[in-house]
């Protein structure tokens, strides 16, 4: 009886002076709810993206603007911003999105691919993508200005030293968006380094284009569709040569042949006037 006695002193011992063992969530939890947990961190968080990654992890950047602050390595070193389910606004739109993935590189249209494509149009004319791109920088401290030109060509206007990969064009001395061209991105960039929260947005899926007619021109718009034509109040219009001096006319209109020129003085009234040599 008195070993038991002495034994159970033991146990309790071994037990109370046991070193606290870490526990794996992966292999060793089940049906783990957070719920009641004073706090949770899931993901890493910083002021700047860590240079490496492995696909599938998460980070939250904490520098960058409300609601632009999870991105998620979708490629070895690649960091991507996460939209979620569903584009609330432009900026969580993946076509031809800029997105710095380096001190020194910004990837642009990293999701195109042959089988979801980043089109464009102008006009009649549909430009694909179908593989990103990537600007790089050298030197200097500026803004880049990514958009694409009247010739749908994907460009890097700057006032820095920056190359492109292929599938982009480096332009410099470019300060602003050139007319006629389709705004993407600005990234700014501090001594040779594209700068973390450097980016702005200018992608814009609404847009419209407004026209005012000259003088001597009129305009109409229906189904979303412009057209501009003369105004006959203004500028006279070319007729065939009226056979009679009564062919129908609007007054201004003129006609011409080997020997007279014809003009319309008034409603279905024509004039004309022989034409001679000098």
């Amino acid at each position: 009886m008195l070993q038991r006695y002495l034994i159970v002193p033991i146990l309790v011992h071994q037990t109370w002076c046991q070193t606290p063992t870490a526990i794996d969530l992966k292999a060793q939890s089940r049906d783990v709810d957070f719920t009641a947990a004073i706090s949770t961190r899931p993901f890493k968080s910083g002021t700047a993206l860590p240079s490496s990654c492995a696909v599938g992890e998460m980070f939250y950047l904490s520098s960058a603007a409300a609601g632009t602050n999870v991105y998620g390595c979708t490629a070895a070193n690649t960091w991507t911003l996460e939209a979620g389910a569903g584009a609330q606004n432009a900026s969580q739109l993946s076509d031809l999105a800029a997105t710095l993935t380096s001190a020194t590189t910004l990837t642009i249209g990293a999701r195109c691919s042959a089988t979801t494509p980043c089109n464009v149009r102008f006009g009649s004319t549909v430009q694909s993508f179908t593989s990103s791109t990537s600007a790089t920088i050298g030197t200097g401290t500026g803004t880049a200005y990514i958009y694409l030109d009247s010739s749908g060509t994907l460009t890097v206007g700057h006032n820095l030293t920056v190359t492109c990969a292929s599938g982009c064009v480096a332009a410099s001395g470019i300060t602003a968006f050139p007319n006629n061209s389709i705004p993407l991105f600005t990234w700014t960039a501090t001594n040779g380094t594209w700068n973390t929260t450097g980016g702005t947005d200018w992608r814009a899926f609404q847009s419209s284009i407004n026209i005012a007619a000259g003088s001597g021109l009129l305009s109409a718009t229906a189904n979303g569709l412009t057209t501009l034509s003369i105004d006959p109040s203004q500028v006279g219009l070319w007729a065939p040569v009226p056979p009679t001096s009564s062919t129908p006319c609007g007054q201004g209109s003129w006609s011409v042949d080997n020997s007279y020129f014809y003009v319309c003085v008034a409603a279905n009234t024509w004039l004309r006037a022989a034409l001679t040599t000098w």
